[in-house]
C-alpha cells in the first residue's frame, strides 16, 4: 500500500447551501481510498484557512509536496480525490505537472506547497 496523509478541515461554519462533512462522509472516503490501494487515515484538522469555501482537504506525504483543495463535496468528488491521490503518489516528490486526470479537483486547488 502507498501512504498518504489526507486531512479534512471541519472548523468552518456551513455556508449557504453547503454543510460540512460528517464523520460518515470522511469514513466513506477513507474506505474508498483503502479499496483503491492507499494506506490513508483521514483526520480532521482545525483550520486550513479557506473558510469561505468549505470543505477543504490537504494531501500530504513524507518528502512530497502538499496540496490544499477547497470547496469539495466528499461524496461527489470521491473519484477525483482518488485519481488525484494516485497521481500524487506516482509523481516525483508529489509534484503533479499534468492535472487533467484530477477532474474537478484541478479547479479547486487553493495552494501547492513544495516538499522540504
Amino acid at each position: 500500500m502507498r501512504s498518504l496523509y489526507p486531512q479534512i478541515c471541519q472548523s468552518c461554519f456551513p455556508v449557504k447551501d453547503k454543510t460540512l462533512p460528517d464523520d460518515a462522509a470522511c469514513m466513506n472516503l477513507q474506505t474508498a481510498l483503502k479499496t483503491a490501494g492507499f494506506e490513508a487515515r483521514i483526520v480532521s484538522t482545525p483550520f486550513l484557512g479557506v473558510c469561505s469555501a468549505p470543505t477543504s482537504l490537504i494531501l500530504q506525504s513524507e518528502k512530497r509536496a502538499s496540496y490544499i483543495f477547497k470547496d469539495l463535496d466528499l461524496k461527489r468528488d470521491q473519484a477525483d480525490i482518488i485519481a488525484t491521490c494516485r497521481l500524487y503518489l506516482d509523481s516525483d516528490n508529489g509534484w503533479i505537472e499534468d492535472t487533467r486526470e484530477c477532474g474537478r479537483l484541478r479547479h479547486l486547488l487553493h495552494a501547492k506547497i513544495p516538499a522540504i
